[in-house]
């Protein structure tokens, strides 16, 4: 044993950085088979060296989906052995993702789905909710086989039915393990059926009916959700109304929980609390959707929240493309289940998720997809903007003069814009174009703040939170150094400013206060000259609006009281009335 661990060890620091040929991946690719299966046998020493040949491997063949579930299968064994409560979560978590992804890709290998299945059949459901995850993988490798026994081998058939046993006692389906159990001993009569509490609890709530809401609510809930505050407020109240009237209806629950979330979240003031809000929330919506899996709303409601959160800490994408991919597989079967609207709106956001989870391919076919199904939707220019941006090609930087002033700046632009709206590449290149530029004109302010804004944009792109802040807190830096106090020459600059920093969490950020002097600015400048500035008045109508949320914010209720109340007095045309209504002006 020790030799071939050591045999392994020599062949890792051997083709890290190495490419790899043919003869070499077989190779590589067996000893990590190999190293696999031991660890899954107790072997802890081993693990670690199957997770690094599974890496190198994925990364000589970043497509190769069989990779990809090895090295997610690999990380959960990882968090198996891991002492470190944090590190536990942060591999289980990365595993998961990886294996989701893999069936997203590649959704009838039944060696993905048997995988994966494994993983999520033996972790602890009452902190992962990943038992249901189990049961579709396993049903499916069932089901392959029934429809043609010889697409798989029936060893294989036969441990997806053990496995099936298991999963469905876990989560109380006692009938459907009883049946899944008598269907092994036919084939194998020394297969003993596992203990079967006598709860019931499960089965009686599969009994429970899918209530009906209206669409107009469901329209509401949406904008509540792309975070739309009078939206919010409108459907916390509506559905704290169902509630009171459907006290036990679990869509209800899925709905009020994550409205509420979404108000404890826009009034937190601490890091801890958001995370806390967050974390109880996605438990409470995973158990929901474990406990009713074929009801729809409760899906869309895991599915957006999940969409919403940061994946660099909740890792939450990949069960976003599934409660999306799960939701279009079903309305594809049977179109009165919800709106064909809903439908569409789901389909562009299943190609967002799977942009998020960086596959670009699956996201640009979801897509056009899309447009080919529903040429006339509203949300075509919306997929073709996307379509443009996540298969932008990089340009050659190198055939552009530094002499052409003129061109680098609108290329600039152009490629900041990209970047905000999802490009890598885009933002990539934003940074060195506009690096260039402000190496050529030291002293120009828009050329040093598009620089910093553009720094400040790939911390988005990151993975790790440790490299995110780095790179985002550099940016702002720079951005907080980039234009001359009190320039009237610069008011648009200001506006932008603020707007970078306005979503970002103040418990991480420390950024309120900044967005507070850059927002008074603008108003008073706005004022001062009458509106004769580079700002329209819609956008000083919403600096008021904002403004007073920052003071709201920080607690400062009378600031707040005095701004929303001159904006009842600018707002003319009462574009803000019901905003105010909310806020009691």
């Amino acid at each position: 044993m020790k030799e071939d661990s050591e045999s392994v060890n020599s062949n890792s620091d051997l083709i890290e950085d190495q490419i790899i040929d043919e003869e070499q991946f077989e190779e590589i690719f067996d000893n990590a088979v190999e190293l696999y299966y031991r660890a899954i046998k107790g072997r802890r020493d081993v693990t670690k060296e199957a997770h690094d040949l599974f890496t190198i491997l994925l990364k000589a063949e970043p497509k190769n989906t069989e990779i990809m579930a090895y090295l997610g299968a690999v990380k959960a064994l990882l968090a198996r052995d891991e002492i470190n409560l944090r590190d536990k979560g942060k591999y289980a978590n990365e595993g998961l993702k990886l294996l989701d992804i893999a069936v997203l890709k590649d959704s009838s290998n039944p060696l993905i789905r048997m995988l994966r299945g494994n993983v999520a059949n033996n972790l602890p459901e009452n902190r992962f909710r990943r038992t249901q995850t189990a049961i579709e993988d396993f049903e499916h490798i069932v089901s392959m086989y029934e429809k043609n026994p010889s697409a798989i081998p029936e060893t294989l058939y036969l441990e997806g039915m053990k496995n099936l046993v298991k999963a469905n006692a876990r989560l109380g389906n006692n009938q459907i393990a009883i049946q899944y159990a008598e269907k092994v001993q036919k084939k194998d009569s020394s297969f003993q059926l596992p203990p079967i509490s006598n709860n019931n609890d499960t089965e009686k709530m599969k009994e429970v009916e899918s209530i009906t809401l209206p669409e107009e609510l469901l329209s509401l809930y949406r904008l509540a959700v792309e975070g739309n505050e009078i939206a919010l407020y409108q459907v916390n109240k509506n559905f704290s109304e169902l509630e009171k009237q459907n006290p036990s209806d679990p869509t209800i629950k899925a709905f009020v929980t994550h409205c509420q979330s979404m108000k404890s979240t826009n009034a937190a003031t601490g890091y801890v609390e958001l995370f806390t809000t967050a974390i109880k929330t996605s438990q409470s919506l995973d158990k929901l959707v474990s406990d009713f899996p074929d009801f729809y709303n409760i899906r869309l409601v895991r599915a957006l929240q999940s969409y919403r959160l940061p994946e660099f800490f909740f890792f939450r994408a990949s069960t976003a493309a599934r409660d999306f991919h799960f939701l279009v597989s079903k309305f594809e079967k049977d179109s009165s289940i919800f709106s064909q609207q809903q439908y569409e709106e789901i389909l562009f956001l299943l190609g967002k998720s799977f942009a998020k989870l960086k596959m670009v391919e699956e996201a640009v076919q979801t897509w056009k997809k899309l447009i080919k199904i529903s040429p006339k939707s509203k949300l075509v220019e919306k997929a073709l903007e996307n379509i443009e941006v996540y298969t932008y090609e990089e340009i050659d930087l190198n055939s552009i003069s530094s002499n052409k002033t003129e061109k680098l700046y609108t290329i600039g632009y152009t490629l900041h814009d990209l970047g905000v709206r999802g490009s890598e590449k885009a933002a990539q290149q934003a940074v060195e174009v506009w690096d260039l530029i402000t190496k050529a004109n030291p002293d120009c302010t828009k050329a040093t703040f598009y620089y910093a804004a553009s720094l400040t944009l790939m911390g988005t792109f990151c993975d790790d939170p440790n490299e995110l802040f780095r790179k985002t807190m550099k940016g702002l830096k720079l951005l907080d150094q980039a234009i001359p106090t009190k320039s009237e020459d610069h008011v648009n600059l200001y506006f932008k400013r603020a707007y970078i920093l306005y979503p970002l969490p103040d418990s991480f950020f420390h950024s309120n206060d900044k967005i507070i002097s850059d927002f008074e600015m603008v108003t008073k400048m706005y004022e001062d000259r009458n509106g004769e500035i580079d700002l329209s008045r819609q956008q000083y109508l919403q600096v008021l609006a904002d403004l007073g949320t920052m003071y709201e914010r920080k607690y400062f209720g009378h600031k707040a009281r005095e701004i929303w109340v001159k904006l009842a007095k600018e707002d003319e045309n009462s574009s803000f009335k019901d905003f105010l209504e909310i806020k009691g002006i």
